[in-house]
């Protein structure tokens, strides 16, 4: 609540209409009664923003707001990824919503060489084949298509919480099963404490809505993660 009246003060003009816009035009445009349409509402987000982080990340922050808030965070991913010992330049990497390429830049200068990312929209796709072209980019709906292959490191990071039903997020769960290789680590955000519906795009999951998708897998710590938290789940 300190955050959002935080958020008003700075720009009320600029709230309100963020506000009206994700509880009544973009309801009436991208609702639908399994959810909403994903794929048109990523489309257009991600177009009208292009390579800005604001198109993947927090439209109510500023450009250096926002870059700020995911150096953060990859910091706490890269750390994370260390705790667990992953092989970066020996692994086969799946990302799931890679976005404008935030995540295959990090990857990239890290060392990883074969890397796959999957995302609902390929509206700048054509921009990240450049950019990476000797990784691979498949436009892809991972609720309600199978993945192919099998990768020892599959990320998803602010992707979860954009998955509103039950059956679509089992869906999304049961592919990264299919995918990850024995022994292999799924790093997941975002969990929360309380699972609810918040907006027509965004509901909150909690660890244990989680856990009952990965009976048998093995789980790390809860990481702090910018408004909420990021796990690693290991494929025993």
């Amino acid at each position: 609540m300190a955050d959002a009246f935080s958020r008003f003060k700075k720009d009320p003009a600029g709230f309100i209409k963020r506000m009206l816009y994700k509880t009544t035009v973009g309801l009436i445009k991208y609702g639908r009664a399994d959810g909403y349409d994903a794929a048109r509402y990523w489309r257009d987000r991600l177009s009208k923003y292009g390579q800005s982080i604001k198109g993947p990340g927090d439209e109510g922050l500023s450009e250096g707001e926002n870059l700020k808030m995911y150096a953060e965070a990859a910091q706490v991913f890269m750390d994370l990824c260390k705790k667990e010992n992953i092989d970066f330049t020996g692994s086969s990497v799946l990302e799931i919503g890679c976005g404008n390429g935030f995540y295959p830049r990090l990857l990239k200068d890290v060392g990883v060489k074969s890397y796959t990312g999957i995302d609902i929209t390929d509206a700048l796709f054509a921009d990240l084949k450049k950019q990476f072209p000797s990784f691979n980019f498949i436009k892809q709906d991972i609720t309600s298509e199978t993945v192919a292959g099998t990768y020892d490191l599959v990320i998803m990071i602010d992707v979860m919480q954009h998955i509103v039903t039950d059956e679509k997020l089992s869906f999304a769960m049961e592919n990264i099963k299919r995918c990850l290789r024995k022994n292999g680590v799924f790093i997941l955000s975002s969990i929360c404490e309380v699972g609810k519906r918040k907006l027509f795009y965004v509901r909150s999951w909690t660890l244990d809505e989680v856990k009952k998708r990965f009976s048998g897998y093995s789980f790390g710590a809860l990481t702090s993660f910018r408004d909420s938290t990021l796990i690693a789940i290991k494929k025993c």
